[in-house]
């Protein structure tokens, strides 16, 4: 029978020993693994997770631009728009990757299951901000009934006037979201002069208050982002959150009607997409100006980043424009 002397179980322990190290750093990487996958968000110091973010956020952005492109020259049906987006999707997959597969790192980027759609409303010709009848009014419903989800998003956004002639103080373009069953009204007045030395005005009036903003404008034209709240790509405080919550229609209830008054004053180009389906009170279809044509109003994307020690996975909704999207 073999017998072991002392220096022989010794090594045999020290071995063993070594052997369980070794798994015990084996199963806490695997654990540790999981755990980032779950809340990298609030883990920053895992190695590689700033990049993983930083990823994200330049997807989401990529995947922004490519549903803006497909509303504005795919809009003819809604499998047009959904072709047009999960190829744009495919490219941001496919670009991302390669930009990080030297370092090993996997990049996936997939639509996860339909578009939302919604409506584009739009005015790309310069004219006046009249309705797109036989007889053009200057006071008219753009919207009939625009409905807010379920789940809290906003029923409007990207709401962009381009204005190359602004009206005089006292004869204020209007724009008006006039909430329905008896709510209260959100309303934005316009007025100014665009070109060396001019100043573009906004005043909003919600349940909350009312606020003016002014900004001196050099341009031939005065941009305003009425949803994403600013004026000349300067924040205008007016339309903003804070004490004063100006928000494009906020307060005013879960379904609102938009109008413009005094369109005759203003002349320009004018686009938003809107979150529900229902008709707008324009003509159907794009060349026509104003026009109403199918939209995608927001898309779920998965996000997928793998390196050698880090896997993170998302769905990121993305709606580009609007300024709650997450």
């Amino acid at each position: 029978m073999a017998h072991l002397n002392d220096d022989d179980r010794g090594q045999i322990i020290l071995i063993a020993a070594l052997a369980l190290a070794v798994t015990f750093i084996g199963l806490a990487l695997v654990v540790n693994s999981a755990i980032y996958t779950q809340n990298l968000a609030s883990r920053g110091e895992v190695a590689g997770s700033n990049d993983a973010l930083e990823m994200r956020a330049m997807v989401e952005t990529s995947v922004g631009h490519g549903i803006t492109a497909a509303n504005k020259y795919n809009y003819s049906t809604q499998t047009t728009l959904e072709t047009g987006v999960r190829e744009s999707i495919g490219t941001v997959s496919t670009q991302t990757e390669r930009q990080r597969v030297t370092s090993g790192t996997l990049v996936n980027v997939t639509l996860a299951g339909s578009p939302t759609y919604g409506t584009r409303i739009a005015q790309t010709n310069t004219s006046l901000f009249e309705s797109g009848e036989a007889t053009p009014s200057a006071d008219w419903m753009v919207r009939e009934r625009a409905t807010r989800p379920g789940d809290g998003t906003n029923a409007t956004r990207r709401f962009v006037i381009n204005a190359t002639q602004l009206p005089s103080s006292g004869s204020e373009f209007v724009v008006i979201a006039n909430g329905t069953g008896g709510n209260p009204k959100w309303t934005m007045r316009v007025w100014g002069d665009v070109g060396p030395s001019g100043t573009v005005n906004v005043e909003v009036d919600t349940p909350s208050g009312t606020q003016t903003c002014a900004v001196p404008i050099e341009e031939p034209y005065a941009h305003i982002d009425v949803t994403g709240g600013t004026v000349q790509g300067e924040p205008c405080l007016a339309l903003q959150g804070g004490s004063f919550d100006g928000r494009f229609a906020h307060g005013v209830g879960d379904e609102y009607n938009i109008s413009y008054e005094s369109g005759d004053q203003i002349k320009g180009n004018y686009s938003m997409v809107v979150r529900d389906s229902k008709r707008a009170y324009t003509l159907d279809t794009a060349p026509a100006s104003p026009f109403s044509t199918t939209a995608i109003y927001d898309v779920t994307v998965r996000y997928r980043y793998d390196t050698s020690n880090l896997r993170y996975e998302a769905k990121i909704r993305v709606a580009p424009g609007e300024p709650d999207a997450s």
